[in-house]
């Protein structure tokens, strides 16, 4: 077994939307599965040099991450196209900003549940990707979407982020739900 085939071992992750501006104040859009959430109420998320969005938060030292359901797997997948510099990925996706209270990046209507954050630090990785560590500042969540905080838990609507298919992105749920994007990458 392959290295590729091996890190397909390891299970779904939950994805987060990472809303960001730049210094213009374009919108940008992103999905990320690559954090963690820490006891100390910061995320931190692995993020490649080249993406937009690393580029935005070290210009504005700010961002959004919105908790999305698996309801949202294509509008997800949207949102992680290389589109260029400045193109809005909300509007491309169909989703909706709403003011954030605290940093300028905007909240996801859509998803259940946005934490606004400030930069606090960035670690290196290797040439090719960063972590970003940012201090959670407020919360703001659907109360309906997270009553029964345990039952959400095992049998939840998040998206977790399975892979990629041959062109198109592939999420599921907790509870094992697959959905296949099938969005064509190649021709959008």
């Amino acid at each position: 077994m392959g290295l590729k085939e091996a890190l397909w071992l390891f299970p779904p992750r939950c994805t987060i939307l990472v809303s960001t501006v730049d210094s213009q104040g374009r919108k940008n859009l992103a999905p990320y599965s690559e954090f963690i959430k820490t006891y100390n109420d910061e995320f931190v998320i692995a993020m490649a040099n080249e993406r937009h969005s690393l580029k935005n938060i070290r210009e504005t030292n700010e961002f959004v991450a919105a908790l999305p359901t698996i309801s949202l797997a294509e509008k997800i997948s949207m949102t992680g196209k290389p589109f260029p510099e400045g193109v809005s990925e909300f509007e491309k996706a169909g989703l909706t900003p709403l003011k954030a209270e605290k940093v300028r990046p905007a909240l996801v209507k859509e998803c259940i549940a946005n934490f606004e954050c400030r930069l606090l630090k960035e670690f290196t990785l290797n040439e090719n990707a960063v972590l970003v560590v940012g201090s959670i500042l407020a919360a703001h969540y659907d109360e309906k979407s997270v009553k029964g905080e345990l039952e959400a838990r095992t049998s939840s609507n998040a998206a977790l982020y399975v892979g990629r298919g041959n062109a198109s992105s592939i999420y599921t749920t907790m509870n094992g739900k697959p959905v296949d994007t099938g969005i064509d990458f190649t021709k959008v």
